[in-house]
């Protein structure tokens, strides 16, 4: 049905949600047409039930709150905790085609703002979502997936095992109706939904034309802050990452610059990591002096491509234990 009329149904559930019998309280109203009756059969309500009965949940807009209400939806479904929508929420979203370099950035700023107390947001896609939804639930704190499909359908489907975790102790959200499938435009509205949900959005990775560079159009339409994790200019995947700053969006190399923009406060981070004894971390540090060396120079050092040292540099370098300057990286003294 469309949306004027399906918010209007939406409005007449008030504090239920959802119907209890889904069928019973379809057939009896008066506005639908005969077209969507016929539509609404036992088989495509009962997943919507046997969801509802494994603890999902919908929520007309006439419910949403501050946040949502920048949303144009009229309703949207959830599974997992409904309270994350109440607290600050980064998302960080990029290419599913992600570099080694790309999968680490946004593993370290998940790890960082999750810390902070910071909601993780993401579409659960290859690549750099699922990077930060995985950081976020290894060290224990709360991200959000917001699906271009039911919340029963897993897309992609090797992510079944991820969704599955983050309902139980975060949140999926989406705003179409359990058991349906993916459309080539539901992916460009699962990205106004995050948009409209996320005090900031992070690009952590982005080619030219990148589905995800939608998402930061869609902040910047909504007054957000739109951040972006640079490259090397020589790193095709960042293309419209870097296109992103020349428009105006922040500039970030470390965490703490998001929490400040958002005016979230700094916690202390909840573990620290240690490279492994003999491991690339160990290397890389061995390899390391006061005086700034480039990537390359410590690769061919370390026998490693410049790929994976870059995303090692990176992960030392958010952790404190390296210092980037003109010239490469260097220990922080």
């Amino acid at each position: 049905m469309g949306p004027v009329k399906l918010e209007s149904v939406m409005r007449s559930l008030g504090s239920r949600g959802y119907p209890t019998d889904p069928k019973a309280f379809f057939e009896h109203r008066s506005d639908l047409t005969e077209a969507e009756r016929h539509k609404l059969t036992d088989s495509s309500l009962k997943r919507a039930s046997d969801a509802a009965k494994a603890g999902a949940w919908c929520l007309p807009r006439s419910r949403f709150g501050p946040r949502l209400s920048h949303s144009k939806v009229p309703c949207v479904f959830g599974w997992g905790d409904r309270t994350l929508l109440d607290g600050p929420i980064v998302a960080i979203v990029g290419t599913r085609g992600a570099s080694v370099y790309g999968l680490a950035a946004a593993q370290k700023f998940a790890e960082a703002l999750s810390d902070s107390g910071v909601c993780i947001a993401s579409g659960g896609a290859l690549g750099i979502d699922a990077s930060a939804h995985e950081a976020v639930l290894k060290q224990g704190g709360k991200t959000l997936a917001v699906m271009p499909c039911g919340l029963d359908v897993a897309y992609p489907a090797v992510h079944r095992p991820l969704y599955n975790r983050i309902r139980e102790s975060g949140l999926l959200l989406s705003q179409f109706a359990f058991g349906v499938m993916p459309r080539k435009v539901s992916f460009l509205e699962r990205n106004r939904l995050i948009a409209a949900l996320s005090d900031g959005v992070l690009i952590v990775e982005a080619p030219e034309h990148s589905g995800s560079l939608s998402v930061a159009h869609e902040a910047a339409e909504l007054g957000k802050q739109v951040f972006v994790v640079p490259a090397n200019i020589s790193m095709l995947g960042f293309r419209g990452s870097h296109a992103l700053i020349r428009s105006g969006a922040a500039l970030v190399d470390h965490p703490d610059q998001i929490l400040a923009d958002l005016g979230i406060e700094r916690r202390p981070a909840s573990r620290t990591s240690k490279p492994d004894p003999g491991g690339l971390s160990s290397k890389i540090l061995k390899a390391l002096t006061v005086e700034p060396q480039s990537a390359e120079k410590i690769a061919a050092a370390c026998g490693q491509e410049a790929g994976a040292i870059l995303a090692e540099l990176t992960m030392l370098e958010l952790e404190g234990t390296v210092i980037r300057a003109p010239g490469g990286y260097a220990l922080r003294p």
